[in-house]
């Protein structure tokens, strides 16, 4: 892994952390695709975004072609399998070289993208319910530059957890953007409370959104 070493967060069911936020991706520099507008592939609007000037961009990773392609989540009406034919991993980095954000997107089947954006949303509700010192007991909702993300938070940054928060998107072309914010030790910290958190939070996602909604061929 490029920049600090980071590690699923301690959320008690960690189906989305588990499958998503794992060794399983190459440490070469990938390879970008071009254009916004492909499904049979990801886009390199998607995994272009240099950061926000607080945090910086570190080379992507490729999941190898050897990886599983169903995922198991768990559900409340039991697990579900989601489609992932490609991804990319990303991490970026603070002024402290600390890795931040974990940046992940996936690629669905076309003819499942609509079920395994079900059986994300419902893998993120049961693990919800199943967890501890949350900011909400439903999925937190954030609109940004016109694209939805979905969510779960820590109430404080002085949780033991390594995880502060997850939150994923469905910006459309089978793609699945999943961002995973790490709780740093207060030594490579670019934030000193939850709302500071909150804040550094947010400005990625402005910043990123807008990105993939004014990137072009």
């Amino acid at each position: 892994m490029i920049g600090k070493k980071v590690h699923a967060g301690d959320f008690k069911i960690l189906n989305i952390v588990e499958s998503l936020l794992n060794p399983h991706y190459g440490l070469t520099a990938a390879t970008i695709n071009l254009s916004c507008n492909t499904k049979d592939k990801i886009a390199d609007c998607f995994i272009s975004f240099k950061g926000t000037g607080d945090l910086t961009i570190t080379s992507p990773e490729r999941l190898p072609e050897s990886s599983e392609k169903f995922i198991p989540l768990k559900t409340d009406n039991g697990d579900v399998q989601v489609s992932r034919i490609d991804g990319y991993r990303i991490l970026y980095n603070n002024s402290q070289s600390a890795a931040l954000v974990n940046l992940k997107v996936e690629l669905s089947e076309t003819k499942s993208y609509d079920t395994d954006q079900k059986g994300i949303l419902d893998n993120l509700k049961y693990l919800i319910s199943q967890s501890q010192n949350l900011t909400t007991t439903e999925p937190i909702e954030i609109e940004k530059n016109g694209y939805k993300i979905f969510g779960l938070n820590r109430n404080t940054t002085d949780s033991k957890s390594s995880t502060l928060g997850i939150y994923i998107m469905f910006p459309g072309n089978n793609i699945t953007v999943y961002f995973y914010f790490n709780n740093l030790d207060r030594e490579s910290r670019n934030y000193n409370d939850l709302q500071e958190f909150i804040t550094v939070r947010d400005k990625f996602f402005d910043e990123y959104t807008k990105h993939i909604k004014n990137c072009k061929n």
